[in-house]
């Protein structure tokens, strides 16, 4: 593997670092997948910035989160995990110059910074990349030892670009670059979103109107677990067992406020929101499922 293509530095640079004496390349290198790592991101992404900054050059990030990635790991094993992201980031590789940085963040995230590219070009980079990724056909053992081809992985990738000046900063790119990536995942994932900042003011308000909603219902019924009971019966009936092995025994004190309150029918042991909650969440489900994501059961 070429490391020399995904370092910024040039052969002057030291060899080992000046805190830890040790090599720059183990140092800042991810061992799974021979990219970057966290540490070399923070070490060599800021420089990068900054010369884009010096030169007022266009400077675009790419945000890529492969979607469902926990399945993976969850059914065939974390060996196979590690397969699958060692082919996506050979994926990446693929598509990126000497000159690009090439990173994985962490778990299944991976931030590639692209110097003189605008949006329009990072945008081109990043839809192949995510063809490239749907096309890998992985072979893997699972946790039982079977082999195995896994294929079809899909990715979610949030694009944003500018051309640095006065004050900004490379963590106000990978902002607008995460707020792209949410949009996407979002909007059904397994796409490209380009950062668009009215599109991000105006969900922020939608979001902020319906969370006044939802904190004011949730003062009125009392519960912390209300957005994960709304979460968990907006995609259809549920049985009781599934709800309390989901979220607990306490739920049942939620589910028969809502029941008071006309916001959900039991029939039998299935618990269902009503025609008038169900027009009511469609609304607010997006902002819901926001906090439970950021709130999880336990």
């Amino acid at each position: 593997m070429d490391h020399g293509s995904l370092r910024l530095h040039d052969e002057s640079a030291p060899s080992r670092c000046g805190s830890c004496a040790q090599p720059v390349g183990a140092w800042a290198t991810d061992r799974l997948t021979g990219l970057l790592g966290r540490w070399g991101w923070d070490d060599q992404a800021p420089a990068l910035y900054r010369r884009a900054q010096r030169r007022w050059e266009q400077v675009a990030l790419l945000m890529i989160d492969l979607d469902r990635f926990k399945k993976i790991n969850d059914e065939y094993g974390h060996p196979a995990g590690d397969v699958v992201l060692s082919d996506v980031a050979g994926v990446l590789k693929t598509h990126t110059r000497s000159s690009d940085l090439v990173c994985r963040y962490g778990g299944d995230e991976f931030l590639v910074l692209l110097p003189r590219t605008t949006a329009g070009e990072a945008t081109v980079v990043a839809e192949r990349m995510l063809r490239g990724i749907r096309g890998l056909q992985t072979e893997i053992t699972t946790n039982d030892g079977y082999g195995m081809t896994l294929y079809g992985q899909t990715a979610s990738i949030g694009v944003a670009a500018h051309v640095p000046v006065g004050d900004d900063t490379l963590i106000d790119l990978v902002r607008d670059t995460d707020a792209a990536l949410q949009r996407a995942k979002r909007q059904g994932r397994a796409r490209v979103q380009v950062h668009d900042p009215n599109a991000c003011a105006a969900e922020r308000n939608t979001e902020t109107s319906a969370l006044q909603h939802l904190l004011a219902l949730q003062d009125l019924m009392s519960s912390d677990q209300l957005p994960h009971v709304l979460v968990a019966l907006s995609g259809g009936a549920k049985a009781s067992e599934e709800l309390v092995a989901t979220l607990g025994s306490t739920v049942y004190s939620t589910l028969e406020s809502l029941q008071d309150k006309g916001f959900v029918h039991r029939r039998a042991a299935r618990y269902e929101l009503t025609t008038a909650a169900r027009e009511w969440i469609t609304d607010v489900l997006p902002a819901v499922a926001a906090w439970t994501n950021r709130h999880h059961v336990h």
